[in-house]
């Protein structure tokens, strides 16, 4: 039986309690009762299998649509982020993706009339304007409905206009006795070549609210991907003339808040979760009727047909992915080093404590520069979000830890910098990659003031003063001033690191002997007891 789970996100916040139904009419009056629309939501996809402990997995997300259906009418809606980034995207461009997603229905001949996705910002990792075709080709290959309420592709650049074939501006669909209205906003955090920008969050979500409900819709759903505070901002801003409900992703842990009685649900990545929510008629604004959190546990069946065909493309995946570089097949496999201890890199833990890992790793950014003093590597940039046991590395491990070209820069900033620097580290706690993992350093991060204090210098242990100059290794992202830099403006700009890729040093490192990195103490946490470096 689907595991019912109570918990709300890592930040507490109010359980929603949906108001209860209206009243049943006499029953000389009530016939039948009526019939049951539920969504199913997932969101943050990257992986077609299941994950490292079992869990997940396209092809039990399948059987879980499957057995929902037997109890009503379901209505499939997929947050964004599923074509990038993978290991095997790098060579498939979210091919893999889209193939798997096609059969979620159980038929992969016909269109899914009752399937939904939208764009989260990875799925513009690919952003040049050479890039456009394989996203036409993913979008016009997908047998459900692509929504972009919100995202303008330029004119000329070769990808369907909105409101065509399967990118549609808004969505109406029959779900049990109700008809479903439909629309989405994605984030601004992500631009590509082949853009033309992103309308604003609140104007769009007013406009197509007010274009569903003028079409019939009993039911209006954001199908968004951008972060819980925008949600809540754009659902506050609107009020009545907003969406019923939010469904979510970009965050990778589970959320479930609300904004005067209008709700926000999004699961756990790699479909660790999934929520399944029952929808009626406003009744005054209450549109959801029961909410639940499902575990997608290893216990759970999976779809014997999606499976079969997720492991031949793994099965294809490792023969390509090896010839590729000459190699026999298997080479995903090969050891390239092994571990002692455990290594900590699940993202609930390396995206909000310090971790071995997270240590290693940096120390391994900060021994390529001689007068480096500390390193700051974001936890965004390492994506294999499960432990590994002890023993053997396999390459796989390491290839799925990087998914992203890391090339190393130094520069120097001083402790103010060094203050603000930590203060984005710790902004939005809740498992979000700007956390930084760190080198030479140590400090206390209370997750009550979200800030860090005690900075402290590890090679002199002295604590470091506004005024104090210093020599930091940080990725290429943090400083380059054509992305997101992950929020982090207040570092140098340069637009074209030179140093060693990350990759290669711990590739390098590994092959050099057994590891054990061991939890220092250099982010101290009052939330965790444990061992603390920070100067008093």
């Amino acid at each position: 039986m689907l595991l019912l789970l109570l918990a709300a996100c890592d930040s507490p916040a109010p359980p929603v309690t949906p108001p209860a139904p209206a009243a049943s009419p006499p029953a000389a009056v009530q016939t039948t009762a009526p019939a049951s629309c539920t969504l199913l939501a997932v969101n943050d996809t990257y992986r077609i299998e299941p994950n490292a402990d079992g869990s997940g997995g396209m092809a039990r997300l399948a059987a879980l649509r499957a057995d929902l259906a037997k109890q009503g009418d379901v209505v499939l809606l997929h947050a964004g982020d599923f074509l990038y980034p993978s290991l095997m995207s790098r060579l498939y461009k979210g091919a893999q993706m889209v193939e798997v997603l096609n059969v979620l229905d159980g038929n992969a001949a016909a269109a899914d009339p009752k399937m939904f996705v939208t764009f989260g910002n990875h799925e513009f990792d690919a952003s040049k304007q050479k890039d456009a075709a394989a996203l036409a080709e993913r979008i016009t290959g997908s047998q459900f409905t692509w929504l972009g309420s919100n995202v303008r592709f330029k004119a000329d650049a070769g990808l369907p206009a909105r409101g065509t074939g399967n990118l549609a501006d808004t969505a109406t669909v029959a779900c049990g006795d109700l008809k479903l209205g439909i629309f989405s906003v994605t984030t601004e955090k992500k631009s590509a070549e082949y853009l033309d920008g992103f309308d604003d969050a609140a104007t769009t979500a007013r406009r197509a609210a007010a274009e569903l409900r003028a079409a019939g819709a009993d039911v209006v759903v954001a199908l968004t991907h951008q972060s819980v505070d925008e949600d809540k901002a754009m659902l506050a801003a609107l009020g009545e003339a907003g969406p019923d409900l939010v469904i979510g992703g970009h965050e990778h842990n589970h959320v479930q808040v609300a904004v005067d009685g209008r709700p926000i649900y999004k699961a756990d990545a790699d479909a660790e979760s999934a929520w399944r929510v029952v929808v009626q008629r406003g009744n005054g604004g209450g549109a959801v009727r029961e909410a639940e959190l499902l575990e997608l546990s290893a216990s759970l069946p999976e779809n014997p047909m999606v499976r079969e065909i997720v492991d031949a493309r793994i099965r294809k995946h490792d023969a390509d992915f090896c010839a590729a570089r000459s190699e026999a097949p298997g080479c995903l496999s090969a050891e390239l080093g092994s571990s002692t201890v455990p290594l900590v890199a699940s993202e609930l833990e390396i995206r909000r404590f310090e971790t071995n890992l997270g240590d290693w790793i940096a120390d391994r950014a900060r021994d390529a520069f001689p007068d480096a003093q500390i390193a700051m590597i974001n936890s965004g940039s390492l994506r294999l979000n499960h432990d590994l046991a002890a023993g053997p590395i396999p390459r796989q491990a390491v290839e799925e830890l990087f998914a992203y070209p890391t090339p190393l820069v130094r520069i120097e900033i001083d402790g103010a910098t060094l203050e603000k620097v930590l203060a984005r580290s710790a902004e939005d706690w809740t498992g979000n990659g700007n956390w930084l993992q760190v080198s030479g350093l140590a400090f206390v991060h209370d997750p009550a003031t979200t800030s860090g204090s005690r900075l402290t210098l590890l090679s002199t242990r002295k604590t470091i003063a506004p005024t104090d100059k210093l020599v930091a290794v940080v990725p290429g992202y943090l400083v380059d001033p054509s992305g997101d830099r992950d929020g982090y403006t207040m570092l140098p700009n340069i637009a074209a690191p030179t140093g060693p890729d990350l990759k290669d040093l711990v590739v390098k490192a590994l092959a050099a002997g057994p590891i054990a990195p061991v939890l220092e103490g250099r982010i101290c946490n009052p939330e965790r007891p444990g061992p603390c470096l920070a100067a008093p």
